[in-house]
């Protein structure tokens, strides 16, 4: 016997297939928003690779800079040099030719770009100064050479950007980290360019704390807590404090760190006022 249940069941079946589909085109245009041509050059599976290779081709292409191919959709991931970047076709093909005058080899291919990635942002994952680092280089680990993209949940993002400074004097081997503001519009402001071991920001409003490593008391690291506004003015850092936290309209906690007689590091939470500064609109 055909029910009305059997006769609508029947009926409704056929539009899964179109709901299923428009399904699949929503999360495959979410995972992969932008599509745009890349003139390619060199690539290499390491990160001291690229930047050799990457080093001497900044002379004549200053915008130049350096992918992961699996932010572009690869699933092999490799270190490619970028020399530019184009929403068509036909501007892609005029920097190519511009680009073959000093990469007799550049390529054109398409690159799938993932949201929240350094090529979102047209940011080098390895900074132009690694090619200069020296092969015998001490205390220098793979991941040392990588730059890292820090997604804040206001829609801007900071840059960890790890970069070389040649100073045959310098402890840390010429080891430095410069945090960089990236806003909704894309403008980069450098916020700290000697930050040692940045810490995960916290924003509030367009304002912007985090921690940064700044010296040794007794053989005890210490930190500072630096606060920025949105324009990436700095409104003030509190010295020897570090794990801030918001707890207020412009008010932060942070823990103080003090070194006892005994040379013993001791923390104690304290609140601090924030200046006004530029907000995010």
């Amino acid at each position: 016997m055909t029910t009305r249940a059997h006769v609508a069941a029947k009926k409704t079946k056929p539009q899964t297939r179109p709901i299923v589909l428009a399904l699949f085109l929503a999360f495959a245009s979410s995972a992969y928003a932008e599509r745009v041509w890349i003139v390619a050059g060199p690539s290499d599976s390491s990160v001291s690779g690229i930047a050799k290779k990457a080093e001497p081709l900044y002379r004549s292409v200053p915008d130049g800079f350096v992918i992961q191919t699996a932010d572009c959709g690869d699933k092999q991931n490799a270190f490619m040099w970028v020399g530019a970047t184009a929403n068509a076709d036909k501007p892609a093909l005029a920097a190519r030719l511009r680009i073959r005058q000093t990469v007799p080899d550049a390529y054109m291919r398409l690159c799938d770009v993932r949201p929240g990635s350094l090529v979102a942002l047209r940011m080098s994952v390895v900074d132009r100064s690694i090619g200069l680092l020296p092969d015998n280089a001490a205390n220098w680990e793979a991941g040392d050479r990588l730059s890292l993209l820090r997604p804040l949940p206001d829609g801007r993002s900071l840059v960890i950007v790890r970069y070389f400074a040649n100073d045959p004097s310098d402890p840390f081997g010429g080891k430095r980290e410069r945090v960089v503001l990236v806003n909704r519009g894309g403008k980069r402001v450098a916020l700290d360019n000697d930050c040692v071991n940045p810490s995960d920001a916290i924003a509030q409003h367009g304002y912007v704390a985090f921690e940064c490593v700044r010296g040794l008391a007794s053989d005890n690291v210490v930190h500072g807590v630096a606060v920025f506004d949105d324009s990436g003015a700095k409104l003030f850092e509190a010295g020897r404090c570090r794990d801030p936290k918001w707890a207020g309209e412009r008010v932060l906690t942070c823990d103080s760190e003090v070194v006892d007689e005994n040379g013993q590091l001791q923390l104690r939470r304290k609140r601090v006022a924030v200046p006004s500064g530029k907000e995010l609109m």
